[in-house]
């Protein structure tokens, strides 16, 4: 009879408890102690609830990591609300110095960044840029033109926003502007003009993906950033804009968003990049768009959003989930 050793080439270890489980996907052993063979095997990733934010919002910033977050500004009313999480519970923090919704922001929770947007005191789109340096807000130098629903990555040192609206009728834009650490500089366009698109990355390798053009069509298309040139690279399975995004070039998620009219085609989905090609992997509990997002592509968060009402729920997406199995046989 053909035994495992002889098939596999090696023999089953026999265990008195479970390793690792993320060491140890594929391998199958033996536990002494249980009596029963385990094989840890890696799954899809999924999304599960967290704590609720303090005030309900949409086309709203975040950034930061799952467990250390930061969320700023946002409707309805162009808010200058900033709340904080620490992976359980938001907690409001110092205001921003000028209330607005659809900006971009970049940093972590103790050092953030939110430039551009527009509101009631900016209706055309701003140019202003504040920073945060975990207790209170300073306005730093403007930007080098007023951007709103745009996308932006990076640290308060090294931030870079792209796509979005510039102040005429219409006029989507394919501009990135990026800050060194004392002002804004223009820097090479997007191949393709969108806003309210999304983003993952840095100030020298950033994805730029989704959004929507003044036809208005929902975008696919991708274009990676090498810190010098934008070229296209694989498609979103799903054209969409208000989607959110986190991650880096190379693992990133694109998540939830409209294709490309609201209403009944809010979407729940989330894609995963993987340097190469978009997957469509699990989807949010709750559809909606325009909320803020941060983490990675592994652990990411998304918090707030749209459809019908503004919402304060926080999903937190973890991926991939690891499972020791028992294996059975008969």
């Amino acid at each position: 009879m053909a035994t495992y050793k002889g098939i596999q080439g090696y023999s089953v270890q026999k265990l008195a408890t479970d390793p690792t489980v993320e060491d140890t996907v594929g391998q199958l052993w033996y536990n002494s102690t249980s009596g029963k063979f385990k094989i840890s095997t890696e799954g899809a990733g999924a999304w599960s609830s967290g704590g609720a934010l303090g005030t309900a919002r949409y086309m709203v910033e975040a950034t930061g990591t799952q467990g250390a977050a930061i969320i700023m500004g946002g409707n309805p009313g162009a808010k200058d609300i900033v709340e904080k999480y620490d992976g359980t519970t938001w907690t409001e923090v110092n205001d921003l110095i000028q209330g607005r919704r659809n900006a971009a922001s970049a940093g972590t929770q103790t050092a953030a960044m939110l430039f551009g947007g527009e509101g009631p005191a900016v209706p055309a789109g701003a140019n202003l840029s504040e920073s945060y340096d975990g207790t209170s807000w300073t306005e730093g130098a403007n930007l080098t033109a007023v951007q709103q629903k745009w996308w932006g990555v990076g640290i308060t040192t090294a931030a870079f926003g792209f796509g979005g609206l510039t102040t005429g009728p219409g006029a989507v834009s394919t501009i990135t502007q990026t800050w060194n650490g004392t002002s804004w500089v223009a820097d090479t366009s997007l191949t393709t003009d969108r806003y309210w698109n999304a983003g993952s990355g840095t100030s020298t390798a950033a994805l730029c993906f989704g959004g929507l053009t003044s036809a208005p069509t929902a975008r696919d298309e991708t274009e990676i950033w090498n810190g010098s040139t934008w070229s296209e690279v694989n498609d979103l399975n799903t054209a969409r804009w208000g989607l959110s995004g986190a991650g880096t070039t190379t693992s990133a998620i694109a998540i939830a968003g409209t294709p490309p009219a609201e209403g009944p085609s809010i979407l729940a989905i989330t894609e995963k990049y993987d340097g190469t090609s978009w997957t469509e992997v699990g989807d949010l509990g709750s559809a909606r768009y325009s909320a803020g997002s941060a983490g990675t592509a592994a652990l990411g968060l998304y918090a707030g959003g749209y459809f019908t009402s503004a919402f304060t729920a926080t999903e937190e997406w973890n991926d991939p989930v690891y499972t020791i199995k028992t294996v059975t046989v008969s």
